[in-house]
């Protein structure tokens, strides 16, 4: 795609719209869900019996094992977690964040849940908020650094990688289970999901198809994207490790990056029925996430401890 045709392309995108080449036809109406051409999106993976094997479990489950993977390699350099503390640290991590994820989640669509409260706990089939998953885990790894007396800015660097990528395979399984999607969009790299998938309850209730369509429009896989930049995070932070002094800075650098990777990925989201204001919930906590990371790179880097006093953290960060 040349430059030229790349700035309408996204501009289309964040409003929502279709990038199409100049025609003389008139464009498809909003209810038009007949596109049977393009590849349907199935986010059942397998079933055993009267059990259904959904792709978002396995692949968030993938996500927890790579990002255990990643803290595992970076644990046990002579600083002051070891492999084992660092297995312990990553379960109630996991554990924490799951409650937390789902916690947010449920609350945000509390009028879905309350007719079905037995689908509270069914989160194979989707519904994790990130952020939610975030301080669920930050509130339980803290908790457990108090009690065990672990260096708290030590531990946040340690995770500080492993965030990223286990979130990146997460992404995939949003994609798979078709949540979190993007705008409708009948460009490159347009995807079509089933009759009857969140995408098509969604667009019926936004009034972008009509209530009685067979077939939902397509939408951008914005999961994907996100699982890309997530990825690239995964990268910088690797880069940006041995340059960093100061304990906990790396970690600060984390929430910075994703906060505002996050804040513009917001715009081309098509799955939000609430807003606040202009901007999506994510987006808010991202305005209020990413001062909160800036000022604690600055004062760690004033008054933290020195990071190259932890073998562990220090130099040799490429090797996860």
């Amino acid at each position: 795609m040349c430059p030229a045709h790349l700035a309408p392309l996204m501009r289309n995108l964040i409003r929502g719209g279709e990038h199409r080449a100049p025609s003389a036809r008139p464009p498809r109406p909003p209810d038009d869900c007949t596109d049977r051409k393009k590849p349907l999106v199935n986010p059942i993976a397998f079933q055993l019996g009267p059990l259904t094997i959904r792709w978002y479990g396995i692949m968030v489950a993938a996500g927890f094992l790579l990002g255990f993977t990643v803290l595992q390699r970076r644990a046990g350099r002579g600083g002051a977690v070891s492999r084992d503390e660092a297995g312990n640290l990553a379960l109630t991590a996991m554990l924490g964040g799951i409650v937390g994820a789902r916690l947010f989640y449920v609350i945000e669509n509390w009028e879905e849940y309350r007719r079905a409260l037995a689908e509270i706990l069914r989160i194979d089939h989707g519904g994790l908020v990130f952020y939610g998953g975030l301080f669920g885990a930050v509130a339980a790894v803290w908790l457990r650094c108090r009690r065990k007396r672990l260096p708290v800015w030590e531990v946040g660097d340690l995770f500080a990688p492993a965030l990223p990528v286990g979130h990146a395979l997460g992404r995939v399984g949003c994609f798979l289970n078709g949540c979190c999607f993007g705008r409708p969009w009948r460009g490159l790299f347009s995807v079509l999901y089933p009759p009857g998938s969140d995408v098509h309850h969604v667009q019926r209730i936004k009034g972008i198809c009509a209530p009685d369509s067979a077939q939902c429009l397509p939408v951008f896989p914005i999961q994907l994207m996100a699982a890309v930049m997530n990825l690239a995070i995964f990268g910088i932070l690797l880069l940006a490790g041995p340059r960093l002094a100061r304990r906990g800075q790396l970690f600060a650098l984390y929430v910075m990056l994703y906060s505002s990777m996050r804040f513009f990925l917001e715009f081309a989201r098509g799955d939000y029925l609430v807003y606040i204001g202009p901007f999506t919930p994510a987006q808010v906590v991202c305005l209020l996430l990413f001062p909160v990371g800036v000022v604690l790179f600055v004062l760690l880097g004033r008054f933290a401890p020195d990071r190259r006093a932890a073998p562990s953290l220090g130099g040799d960060e490429g090797d996860a």
